[in-house]
């Protein structure tokens, strides 16, 4: 393989290269005495031609492009001194040597004969049991087949090294050997001793008055180098990680300044290796200085607001105290009223004045406004599956349009809460041509978005409405970002135990053809048993499909009409069941909501609100079938984020939701559509469908009378959950939750009197195949915790 001389490397090159009038050199720089053939090199003879010998890898053309001396010039001795330096830079020659020999005319023919570095033909690895080969082998400068590079052989030493110390092993050793292989081929073998991980053993806070060392190292978060117990011995929170200290000394810094500490200082700790070389004892230092409040607040320079205005809109307030965070969001602000302006580089220097004697810090924001800015070209880059129009459609800004910054977050957010990208990244910068104009690239990257899985699990309890244990199974297609147009599709097939299944396959739009409309539609089949709480079991088939269309109102908000046909057979499975029970026919449903969603992920939200109204007409001269009712409901989930640090945060899930169902013409509710609660989706520490109004019924004369769940009409959940990240590089997070929720008869109005209550904890896993869910719920009743209820369900 011929490998072009223009690929150098940094190279040690030998030490003299003249001696008698001969220029001779290798690797080791050795001086050579004159020999009888070919003759020694003088100045100024000219040169007939210039050929290069020993030469297998590297082409000769290549070789002489590089040197000062050519064909037709004079020799020069510097010149010939220099091309010697030139070949040994490259990197891939092990001897290098120029002489001559007569030619023609009185001139000369110039030899270069080098010999080459060996060839890479194999690369191995020894020892390695922590770090994998596929790890080391994306990431290594040398390739196959390419001449041995020390240098970039060194690297790859340092690179192994550093991802054994980013798992903890920071004792580990590399070495490398080359085996000849063959004539001028060789291979390379990496030699690993990975030692043993380093722990902390021990973390000590020295100066620190204000907080107890106990508060910042076990804090929330608390410091990421955590000493070695029981407690950790699970987790990496013990290894010993350099990315770790420097964040826990952000960290100390930070939490100081954020209670008015604004002169903290912090030093790199003290590190003390144990004589095991298992553990290292980390001492931090602290001088945490005054405590201060915020003293006057001022504005000034180029001012396009009110200095009334500015201050009321700041986090910070004269005598209160001086948070770090509260004064970084004030500059945010400031920077982002001027960006709304078209002053995409105004700049907010806060300077600041401590009076030590009163403990108070003195504010004065200065503002230099700049010259206003447009947006100009906007590209799109890392994409490799969605299209560029998905994302373009999601920008609240354009082309020449004058510089906004809070509509570019808003962008930069909606196409964040896609959730097609692992990252989204804004990168701005000035057009050459026009300085006025601000180019952007909008960068990405991808991540899977299609779920294709099956499984088959074991549930221990009723929460699926099935007594006793049993098995399920369940095969699902689902696909987010279908064909990168951003279209969703899903088809899924479930069973549950017996004649327990159901299908389901859906496809929907959200931006028809790019414009503000969007549609889908979905088809369905179902068999489900339904115990009422007695002997009393029905076999339901469901058949049926609906489409929908909607618009996009104003920002966030969309309006949607649904249409819904499905069949529904009932029939009993012994001979004591109400005709209530049996209800059947055809039902014809037009659904229409109003909805405003605004979460920073659509799949995954952990900040935002999420609101859905909706009015459902079924039945009626309109709309035909065989069921009439009207229901009304309201449905809103908040979700409150608390960030302890850039890369942990946790979060407040807040549901609720009310709805009401009633007849329409006089007909009343089909009985098994009047609601009850309890469940995996509602209230999870009770049974399926255990929750509701009842009555009694009287099977035969004499005998034992059996309450029956009839349903109510009107239905009120509320649920609070709260999100702890738990392994975050593997999705998985925990939650502990309640849930609070009643079910209404006819005549009872909305009161929150007499509410069924639930408690638990469990753990979601997002995984590339499918989200799963394990939880462990308890109904509490009569005050006391009741059965535990353990629930598995696979999807969102």
């Amino acid at each position: 393989m011929k490998i072009p001389a223009f690929n150098r490397f940094f190279y040690l090159l030998m030490g003299s290269l003249v001696s008698c009038g001969f220029i001779a050199s290798n690797a080791g720089a050795q001086v050579m005495a004159p020999q009888a053939q070919p003759t020694a090199i003088g100045g100024g003879e000219l040169v007939e031609d210039v050929v290069v010998r020993g030469n297998a890898k590297v082409e000769s053309d290549a070789i002489l492009g590089l040197l000062k001396t050519h064909k037709g010039g004079a020799i020069q001795r510097d010149a010939i001194q220099s091309d010697i330096r030139t070949l040994f830079d490259l990197g891939y020659f092990s001897s290098v040597r120029v002489y001559k020999r007569a030619g023609t005319a009185g001139r000369v023919v110039l030899i270069i004969e080098v010999k080459e570095k060996p060839a890479i033909t194999s690369v191995s690895y020894e020892g390695n049991h922590e770090v994998t080969d596929d790890n080391i082998k994306d990431k290594l400068e040398t390739k196959l087949y390419t001449i041995v590079n020390e240098a970039a052989i060194t690297a790859d030493v340092r690179m192994i090294e550093k991802q054994y110390a980013e798992k903890g092993y920071y004792l580990a050793k590399v070495t490398y050997t080359l085996d000849p292989k063959g004539a001028n081929d060789v291979g390379l073998t990496f030699h690993v001793d990975e030692g043993g991980k380093l722990l902390v053993g021990s973390v000590e806070i020295l100066g620190a008055h204000f907080f107890s060392s106990a508060e910042i190292i076990n804090g929330t978060p608390g410091l990421a180098s955590k000493p070695y117990t029981r407690s950790t011995a699970l987790g990496s929170a013990s290894l010993y990680q350099e990315d770790f200290v420097k964040r826990d000394l952000e960290y100390i810094a930070y939490i100081y300044r954020d209670q008015g500490f604004a002169e903290v200082k912090t030093s790199k700790p003290f590190q003390f290796l144990d004589v095991d070389r298992d553990f290292v004892r980390l001492t931090f230092q602290v001088e945490e200085g005054l405590q201060y409040n915020v003293g006057s607040l001022e504005v000034s320079g180029d001012l396009l607001f009110t200095k009334e205005e500015l201050l009321e809109a700041m986090k910070l307030k004269s005598n209160g105290l001086f948070r770090y965070s509260k004064f970084t969001k004030d500059i945010e602000m400031l920077t982002d009223k001027y960006g709304d302006l078209g002053y995409a580089y105004a700049d907010v220097n806060p300077k600041t004045t401590f009076d030590r004697d009163k403990r108070l810090v003195h504010i004065n924001y200065e503002i230099t406004k700049g010259e206003k800015i447009y947006f100009g070209k906007m590209t799109i880059s890392g994409n490799t599956k969605t299209r560029d129009n998905v994302i373009r459609r999601e920008f609240q800004v354009a082309d020449s349009e004058l510089y906004s910054g809070t509509k570019l977050n808003t962008s930069k957010a909606n196409v964040g809460r896609l959730g097609f990208f692992e990252e989204v990244q804004v990168v701005k910068e000035r057009d050459e041509q026009q300085q006025n104009m601000l180019n952007l690239n909008i960068k990405v990257k991808e991540k899977p978005t299609g779920q294709l899985q099956a499984a088959v699990g074991f549930t221990p309890n009723a929460s699926t409405g099935q007594e006793g244990s049993q098995l399920f199974g369940q095969g699902r297609y689902d696909e987010k970002n279908q064909s990168g147009r951003g279209w969703a599709t899903n088809l899924t097939a479930k069973w549950n135990g017996e004649r327990n299944y159901s299908f389901d396959l859906g496809f929907s739009d959200p931006y028809v053809n790019d414009s503000a409309w969007n549609a889908g539609t979905n088809v369905f089949m179902s068999n489900n048993q339904v115990r009422y709480l007695d002997e009393s079991l029905v076999n339901e088939r469901r058949v049926g499909g609906s489409v929908f269309v909607g618009r996009q109102l104003f920002e966030l908000v969309r309006a949607r009409a649904t249409y819904k046909l499905q069949r529904i057979t009932r029939d009993q499975e012994n001979s004591y069941i109400l005709p209530a029970f049996l209800q059947q026919g055809l039902v014809s449903s037009a659904i229409f909501s109003l909805l405003r969603i605004d979460v920073d992920n659509y799949l995954d939200p952990t900040s935002g609100s999420d609101v859905n109204l909706s009015q459902n007409f079924t039945g009626g001269p309109l709309l035909g079938g065989d069921w009439k009712y009207l229901e009304s409901s309201a449905d809103a989930t908040a979700f409150l984020p608390i960030d302890f640090s850039e890369t942990y945060r946790t979060y407040f899930k807040l549901h609720g939701t009310v709805s009401y169902i009633y007849p329409l013409f006089g007909a009343p509710v089909p009985f098994p559509d009047r609601y009850r609660l309890g469940g995996f989706n509602d209230m999870r520490g009770w049974n399926y469908y255990d929750l509701g109004p009842r009555f009694s019924l009287l099977q035969a004369p004499g005998g034992s009378r059996t309450l029956i769940n009839k349903g109510g009409d009107k239905k009120l959940v509320f649920q609070l959950e709260y999100f702890m990240p738990l392994i975050p590089e593997a999705g998985i997070k925990s939650l502990v939750f309640t849930d609070i929720g009643r079910v209404y008869d006819d005549e009872e109005p909305l009161t929150l009197t007499s509410m069924n209550r639930d408690v638990g904890f469990g753990f979601r896993w997002i995984t590339p195949i499918a989200p799963f869910r394990f939880e462990w719920a308890y109904p509490i009743k009569d005050g006391k915790l009741g059965d535990m209820q353990i629930i598995f369900y696979i999807g969102y």
